[in-house]
């Protein structure tokens, strides 16, 4: 390669070169998952040097903590759950579907957002804040729900639970552990699931 080609390649697209490379890595993601997601091969993706990609991202680990980042703040954004009622119990369902929803939409995504590498303490500021955000919107359902703070221990304990029940859901489609019928939908498999939360209260109100 050239010394005049390389030197192109290196500035190409530099104002908007960042967003690029994420959308590219995203891309490959979906296609190969992330074992094989770097920055070379994400550079070469976009059409740029490895040498420009390093100028925006110090390593893979800063990589998929930002494409980490951009799922949590997508997901934050679907439970964000706007409607014309006031049911707390109905938003909270909704919030359980879009959510379930959103991970099924973005399965290689969504496992990266909560898999082992993201673990350590190493992650962009980015990437804890986003996290903070999205279970920041389900404790502000359950808070509703509840009619108490956010900081409530109460709508702490209950928020994890909801997040622990979504997440599991979700995880065990993604991997095949549960089988999603091919003619039901997220809607009826996710009210499907909250029913038999229904039929355990029930027998616990029994029982008292």
């Amino acid at each position: 390669m050239s010394k005049t080609l390389q030197r192109a390649r290196d500035t190409y697209h530099v104002g908007n070169l960042a967003p690029q490379l994420l959308s590219a890595a995203r891309e490959m993601l979906e296609e190969v998952g992330p074992t094989k997601l770097s920055l070379r091969a994400v550079s070469e993706r976009v059409g740029v040097s490895s040498t420009a990609a390093y100028h925006h991202y110090a390593n893979r680990a800063e990589l998929i903590g930002q494409l980490a980042a951009q799922g949590f703040r997508e997901l934050a954004k679907v439970l964000r759950v706007e409607g014309e009622y006031d049911d707390g119990i109905r938003k909270l369902r909704d919030a359980s579907l879009a959510y379930f929803s959103f991970a099924r939409r973005n399965p290689a995504l969504y496992q990266l957002m909560f898999g082992p590498e993201l673990a350590s303490g190493e992650m962009p500021l980015e990437f804890h804040e986003a996290r903070d955000e999205a279970f920041g919107e389900l404790r502000r359902i359950i808070a509703e729900v509840l009619g108490q703070g956010m900081d409530s221990v109460e709508v702490r304990r209950s928020a994890l639970a909801s997040w622990s029940y979504t997440h599991g859901l979700a995880s065990l489609v993604i991997h095949g552990v549960l089988q999603f019928p091919a003619t039901t939908t997220d809607e009826r498999f996710v009210d499907s699931t909250l029913l038999g939360f229904e039929h355990l209260f029930k027998a616990r109100a029994g029982q008292d």
